[in-house]
């Protein structure tokens, strides 16, 4: 394959015959145009630094495909649950206790639900999802810690998300603070 050698011209006509699919694909993930063509930007940019993979590979519309979804992926889930957001939306009602005397009892229900959803995962998952998220962990450290492939880790990352995420959206209920939450205004 020439792009493996290092051919320029062949990388930009791959680029532009590819760029709709990834792009569409982390646009229609993320819902933002702007971060989508990020994302984008960065897929190709990581295939040319590993050009040297390509010839290994049978199919490079399903691997194009598959790469720039596991960005996309890797890029949302930083974004869901990190300690940080937490911590800002805490803050934030915090700073609003003063005015509402109720946000810091609606702010605990949130956390304990939050607390409950990621304990009704499965163990295993649950364990990956908390060395990940909590502990910091990445995922070739999960790997070897739990004996598995790094693969298994994002899935299993990839999976406690969408479990919470339901968790969540089935116990709503009438807290505006979870609905917030679920909507992602602090978080996206």
């Amino acid at each position: 394959m020439k792009i493996a050698a290092g051919d320029e011209i062949s990388f930009a006509e791959l680029t532009k015959l590819h760029w709709p699919q990834v792009y569409g694909t982390a646009v229609r993930i993320t819902k933002s145009p702007e971060q989508a063509k990020d994302l984008a930007q960065e897929m190709f940019i990581k295939l040319w630094n590993n050009r040297n993979k390509l010839p290994g590979v049978e199919n490079i519309k399903a691997y194009i495909y598959v790469s720039a979804r596991n960005l996309v992926m890797d890029f949302m889930e930083k974004k869901v649950l990190h300690p940080s957001n937490i911590q800002n939306l805490s803050d934030y009602f915090t700073d609003d206790s003063i005015h509402h005397p109720l946000a810091s009892l609606e702010l605990k229900e949130l956390e304990q639900t939050v607390a409950a959803a990621i304990r009704s995962l499965p163990e295993k998952t649950r364990r990956v999802f908390e060395l990940h998220r909590f502990g910091g962990k990445s995922h070739k450290e999960i790997a070897v810690l739990l004996d598995i492939s790094e693969v298994s880790s994002k899935t299993y990352i990839v999976r406690a998300l969408k479990d919470i995420r339901l968790y969540l959206s089935k116990h709503a209920g009438d807290n505006p603070l979870l609905l917030v939450f679920l909507l992602g205004k602090f978080f996206y």
